[in-house]
């Protein structure tokens, strides 16, 4: 038998497929590009749960041991903390460096048993000081992790035990009083059999429910509804407040309430209660300690509450910070007598998700400082939904604002400009945008001349007073962001008193089903339907005509109009 098919083969016996929701969990609690649960074996690193490791790697599913980083953890015992694998003299010889793309390395014990076996592991392609918390978090993830070989364990066990059962009630048809023992024997194995199922799969079906939960209070819920459907209790409660443990052994009540504390970062404890001290011995009374087995199963319930809470305690601070500062990026619009200026930002109904989209608009100084100041509006997208994407909004805002104030040039010229110093300053980003400039003269009060370019964003609109619609021709020019000299061209339009620009991200006219041109006519359209009313109302009701109550995508939206 060859090294991969021995691999495989201990896998299957060991009932460990399916395990890559816990690396899933891993990336998106430390942020990591991939991360494995590791196995080892007599002749290999098995590979039960993988996410985001190159091929052949993340498709095989096995290495040769010697590939193995996690043998550090599992010799040890203890969580393994690498921040440069290159630089350190027990690693920077193992071909993970290379094969697998490993620079840093974080790993945790798995135990099934009470054996160690193999490692929960986040692998990052870059140098990384791991934090505290970060191990803290893993370590969490990598209980639950054990917990689960445990348990896939025990039902194995209670399916031999059916088949016991199965084959002494067989017997039992074929004598007397051994069949009578026999029988009830096999009664007992299969009330075994089922009570160990039952409490598989409520470990199981709460590891999968929690791993869609985003908030605390979504946590407290599926834990609550768990415990109530699959363990008989009364009520399952979450003490937040920070307690010692407490057991309820001897209580002069009925009832039977059993305390265990929460192990991650948030203090506090999980208290279930049954209505009766049979209902809460029932619970675990395959084993002859009943008592310590309702700790046991209450104390898993904890581990996996506990690291689910810390996870979504951790994605509400990043959604805060990121939300507060995309919205301090919101510009309040200049108030002009010859014009009138509006925006409207419409976030994404998933509050997991925080957008790139953002607007601004600049007065511009004029040559001869006479007249109306020329005036710039822009509307981007930076890629992504996080902080970062967030944080890079406010740079590009910023660094073009600066331009645009110090030096105005056309359009395209700009965005150029805008390219070159976001490059020079480090600040790497993929972003779109759209910059148009108005300008008024004394002599021409109930007109103005626009010129605008684009950095790959969809172009802009223009309703004329008498309804007619224009999409603004001309291709988009390239992205911000994309290392290649290639040209930038300014387009221009004439306006006239009553028409109306209305600048746009792709969230307002992007839907699952629908193409590009389809949303840009029917904005045409509602614009056009909408055009007597001031522009505020205008852009309020063309939100309420293009947008669903859930959008799945951010959007915002700037309207320009001349009086």
């Amino acid at each position: 038998m060859d090294e991969l098919t021995a691999s495989r083969s201990v896998v299957e016996r060991g009932g460990w497929l399916s395990l890559d929701r816990y690396t899933q969990l891993v990336r998106d609690v430390l942020n990591t590009p991939a991360a494995i649960v590791s196995i080892l074996t007599e002749h290999a690193q098995t590979l039960p749960g993988a996410s985001g490791l190159p091929e052949p790697w993340q498709s095989q599913r096995w290495t040769p041991l010697v590939y193995s980083v996690c043998l550090l953890v599992v010799e040890g015992g203890v969580p393994v903390a690498v921040p440069d694998a290159r630089l350190d003299e027990r690693t920077s010889h193992s071909p993970s460096i290379e094969e697998l793309d490993l620079v840093a390395y974080l790993g945790v014990p798995l135990s099934r048993g009470g054996r160690i076996v193999g490692a929960l592991c986040a692998v990052d392609s870059e140098p990384r000081a791991w934090s505290d918390r970060d191990i803290h978090l893993l370590t969490g993830l990598g209980a639950a992790c054990s917990a689960e070989l445990d348990l896939r364990d025990s039902q194995a066990q209670a399916r031999s035990r059916q088949e016991e059962a199965e084959t002494a009630r067989a017997a039992a048809e074929s004598d007397g009083d051994s069949a009578r023992a026999a029988q009830k024997l096999s009664e007992l194995r299969t009330a075994a059999s089922e009570r160990a199922d039952r409490q598989s799969r409520l470990l199981l079906s709460l590891s999968e429910a929690l791993t869609a939960t985003t908030t605390v209070d979504s946590v407290i819920r599926v834990v609550q509804e768990a415990a109530i459907t699959y363990l008989d209790a009364e009520s399952a409660d979450f003490d937040l407040a920070g307690s010692e443990v407490l057991l309820d052994r001897d209580g002069d009540g009925a009832g039977r309430t059993v305390h265990v504390p929460l192990s991650g970062s948030l203090p506090g404890r999980l208290a279930l209660t049954w209505a009766s001290r049979v209902d809460a011995r029932n619970v675990a009374e395959a084993a002859e300690q009943p008592e310590s087995d309702v700790v046991e199963i209450v104390t898993a319930l904890s581990h996996y509450a506990s690291t689910a809470l810390d996870r979504a305690i951790l994605l509400q601070e990043r959604r805060s910070a990121a939300a507060t500062l995309q919205h301090a990026m919101l510009t309040t619009l200049p108030t002009r007598a010859d014009l009138e200026l509006a925006a409207r930002y419409v976030p994404a109904a998933s509050s997991n998700q925080v957008g790139g989209d953002w607007y601004d608009a600049v007065a511009m100084p004029t040559e001869d400082d006479e007249g109306p100041e020329n005036l710039a509006v822009v509307i981007g997208d930076v890629a992504g939904h996080d902080i970062d994407a967030a944080a890079t909004m406010g740079q590009v805002r910023s660094v073009l604002r600066g331009l645009l104030v110090d030096s105005p040039r056309p359009p395209a010229e700009m965005i150029t400009r805008l390219d070159r110093a976001l490059t020079r300053l480090g600040l790497a980003t993929c972003s779109t945008l759209v910059l148009a400039m108005l300008h008024r003269h004394p002599g021409e009060p109930t007109a103005g001349r626009l010129a605008w370019a684009s950095a790959g964003h969809p172009q802009p609109v223009l309703i004329r007073a008498d309804g007619t619609t224009e999409l603004l021709a001309g291709a988009p020019d390239l992205l911000l962001g994309i290392p290649l000299d290639l040209p930038r061209q300014t387009r221009r339009a004439e306006l006239n008193r009553g028409d109306t620009l209305i600048l746009y991200t792709d969230g307002l006219i992007q839907r699952p089903g629908r193409t590009l041109a389809e949303g840009q006519r029917r904005l045409m359209a509602s614009a056009a339907e909408h055009r007597g009313l001031p522009l505020k109302e205008a852009l309020d009701r063309v939100l309420q005509d293009l947008i669903s109550k859930a959008p799945d995508d951010d959007c915002a939206v700037l309207g320009l109009r001349l009086v």
